[in-house]
């Protein structure tokens, strides 16, 4: 893997952790002790951060500080993510059909 992989592997899963964690950028910058730009900085490639900076950014994020650097995200996490949203999905979905029960078993009650 050449400089310019690691760094985008490095800001993709800077995003995805932060965002995982329900971080803001500005949130981010602000537990280290930073520019409130820092992130955004960084996340748009125009800083890198030292290897102190990572070590602090990984303990806030509560990862190891290797995993900012994997090419690909664990796919145990991917699917997590995307089993939260469908998890919220499907929690809309049953409240409209326990609605709709709701209602059809009041109408029929209503015609006995």
């Amino acid at each position: 893997m050449n400089m310019a992989e690691l760094r985008h592997a490095f800001i993709r899963n800077l995003k995805y952790y932060r965002k995982l964690k329900k971080m803001r950028q500005l949130d981010l910058a602000l537990e280290l002790g930073k520019n409130p730009n820092y992130i955004n900085s960084i996340e748009n490639g125009k800083y890198f951060p030292s290897p102190e900076t990572i070590e602090q950014i990984a303990a806030i994020l509560e990862i190891e500080p290797i995993r900012l650097f994997a090419q690909e995200l664990p796919a145990s996490e991917e699917k997590s993510e995307k089993e939260i949203i469908d998890l919220g999905t499907m929690e809309a979905q049953l409240r409209e059909l326990i609605s709709q029960d709701i209602t059809k078993v009041f109408a029929e009650s209503q015609h006995s």
